[in-house]
């Protein structure tokens, strides 16, 4: 009996990439055309790649970038929003707009390499309905490290006591769980509620580059509050 997924008969599978953005009008082409190559690849294993960009109120030129790769890419969605919400809210905006068989979140800043969506598709197609993609090391300040170690710390004592110990930012989920993230709270962590979920997580290591993630910036109170927050939704 076959590993993969049985394919369908009648057309390929597709995954659904969800890419919050916020004054990402520099990176924008980058990772287009990082996501191109990326296509190519899957439409190899046939899967088909659907972009859905949401502009989280970005003040740059990011709409028109965005605008222009609708122009060059089909199965493109372009969500505006009125201001800045975050960058959950923004995910969760454009979860409403899901239409694959799969999806993931992707950083519009490259902060994690595109290609790691090939490896999660592999393990997609092998039955796998939730795969993360774990860091095996950051290449963060000392000051963004020791936020980030002290975060995880409180989520692994007070929500999920085997979350992993240095977080995870990429996960590709099957549409089994999309309505569950659907039907979260507008302010709950996508991540954090995808693990809690309780799909086994099929773990994919790398080593993720110098982060664009702003730990260094947070506060200890902001950190413990974001904890605690989460706790009482969950």
């Amino acid at each position: 009996m076959e590993n993969e997924q049985t394919r369908k008969i009648n057309g390929a599978w597709k995954i659904s990439i969800i890419i919050p953005v916020y004054f990402n009008e520099a990176s924008l082409p980058q990772l287009y055309d990082a996501l191109m190559d990326v296509e190519k690849r899957l439409l190899e294993k046939n899967v088909e790649m659907e972009l859905i960009f949401v502009d989280d109120g970005s003040g740059d030129g990011s709409l028109s970038e965005l605008l222009k790769i609708k122009k060059l890419h089909n199965q493109t969605r372009v969500i505006k929003l009125t201001k800045n919400f975050g960058a959950n809210h923004a995910s969760k905006t454009g979860l409403q707009f899901v239409t694959g068989d799969c999806f993931l979140m992707l950083p519009a800043d490259l902060q994690d390499p595109p290609d790691l969506i090939l490896k999660m598709v592999d393990k997609w197609l092998q039955n796998k309905k939730f795969v993360i993609c774990k860091r095996t090391a950051r290449a963060d300040p000392p000051g963004s490290k020791l936020f980030a170690f002290i975060f995880y710390k409180l989520i692994r004592f007070f929500v999920i006591e085997d979350y992993p110990a240095g977080g995870y930012n990429l996960a590709l989920m099957d549409r089994a769980l999309l309505p569950y993230m659907q039907g979260s709270s507008k302010n709950i962590n996508p991540p954090l509620f995808a693990y809690w979920l309780g799909f086994q997580p099929e773990v994919i290591l790398y080593e993720m580059p110098a982060s664009a993630m702003a730990f260094g910036s947070s506060s200890m109170r902001s950190v413990a509050r974001t904890v605690c927050r989460v706790s009482l939704r969950l």
